[in-house]
């Protein structure tokens, strides 16, 4: 699916943030990538592009014990629910675009 230009607008501003992950365990910012939700999705499906957390690799890709896609369940277990980490991140989000206007 591609993107349009506020849907990628939305997704740098999301990366920019940093891993949210590494941010509450109190590492402070850390590169991110774009992770999109998988809770209430099938296999093949992608959530929105609004529907996104910015985690680092070893936060994010399976190929990291500590990734959410090698664990997903252990995964939220330890740093909370993508739902709650989706809240958080659109609260953080609003909170940057709030010092540029």
């Amino acid at each position: 699916m591609s993107k349009t230009k506020a849907e990628r607008r939305h997704l740098d501003l999301v990366s920019s943030l940093g891993c949210v992950a590494c941010r509450n365990l109190g590492y402070g910012p850390t590169p991110a990538e774009i992770h999109h939700l998988r809770t209430g999705r099938g296999m093949a499906q992608r959530a929105k592009h609004t529907e996104v957390l910015p985690l680092c690799p070893p936060h994010h890709r399976a190929s990291y014990p500590t990734g959410f896609h090698a664990n997903p369940r252990g995964w939220q277990a330890q740093h909370g629910t993508e739902l709650e980490l989706l809240k958080q991140t659109l609260s953080d989000l609003e909170k940057l675009t709030e010092l540029f206007v």
